[in-house]
């Protein structure tokens, strides 16, 4: 498996080939120093209850091809869970999610804190999360730059089907959608990514991948919807919702929320999670129920 080499060779392989070995240690120290001179202050209470405070967004986004079938499908976003990092942040999840009924479940990857190592500590919760979530046509997912490949096993016993590269169809009626997930292209970004949305047929597509940096080819490609994360929303930002950190070189300014490229539709989720210090500034850490209509 090309991911499972890739996470042996630890090096990063971004998009258009760029390759350079992981920081991450000196990033997580500088960012954890942050945090901690911050706790002496009023400001880290509210970091922190911004963190923990997980809000649902509704977005209706009307499309004139979806197919008529899917009028009013309603899918259920999440991304960046960082799940083991906020004690108790599962629960809150659970709780808010349990009162959602949509009929597909999304997760763009980052189930987890660490970008290396074991992750037991996750499995627990994902149960819980798995059991709180109420589709009709289940869970798909993506991995992103901090997970392992050795996750997938675990969560389709669990029941999330997790896409690598590959694409699996909605039938309603005798309509079709499309759904191509692609492995993280912050970190794993092979050809196959390219291959995959270069191999679907035409019709209605959404795209799931971890970060906007494929939205060039998802467009070029025919897809009309493109569902991410990784970026938190900036997570720390400056007033204003100014971001301060992204981690993102390829499609900035599709760093948060609604956007639109070459008649392609893109939500950037702000990510339920948080990751390096459990603090919130001037973002919000959300999920997202999007309703799709026929225009």
């Amino acid at each position: 498996m090309v991911r499972a080499q890739l996470e042996a060779d630890n090096f990063k392989h971004r998009k258009y080939g760029e390759k350079r070995k992981r920081h991450w240690s000196l990033f997580e120290f500088l960012i954890k120093t942050f945090g901690h001179l911050l706790s002496f202050t009023p400001l880290y209470r509210v970091g922190y209850r911004n963190a923990s405070n997980i809000i649902l967004n509704r977005v209706n986004l009307a499309f004139p091809d979806l197919p008529a079938s899917f009028h009013g499908y309603r899918l259920l976003h999440m991304t960046d869970l960082h799940i083991d990092f906020i004690p108790g942040a599962e629960q809150v999840l659970c709780d808010l999610i349990s009162t959602i009924d949509a009929d597909l479940c999304a997760i763009t990857g980052d189930f987890r804190e660490k970008i290396s190592g074991g992750f037991k500590s996750i499995l627990d919760p994902m149960r819980k999360v798995v059991g709180s979530t109420t589709t009709a046509d289940g869970i798909v997912a993506v991995l992103g730059n901090h997970d392992s490949y050795q996750m997938v096993d675990p969560f389709e016993e669990m029941g999330i089907r997790v896409l690598t590269n590959e694409t699996v169809d909605l039938i309603r009626g005798g309509d079709r959608i499309r759904i191509t997930g692609l492995d993280d292209p912050y970190y794993y970004y092979t050809d196959q990514a390219i291959r995959a949305l270069e191999e679907t047929s035409d019709g209605f597509k959404i795209a799931l991948v971890h970060t906007p940096a494929m939205f060039d080819a998802a467009a070029d490609n025919g897809y009309r919807l493109y569902l991410c994360g990784h970026t938190h929303g900036g997570q720390i930002c400056l007033p204003g919702g100014i971001p301060i950190i992204l981690h993102l070189r390829y499609g900035r300014k599709y760093y948060r929320g609604l956007w639109h490229f070459n008649g392609m539709t893109g939500y950037t989720g702000q990510g339920s999670g948080t990751v390096g210090i459990p603090l919130r500034f001037h973002t919000n850490s959300e999920i997202t129920l999007i309703r799709l209509l026929c225009a």
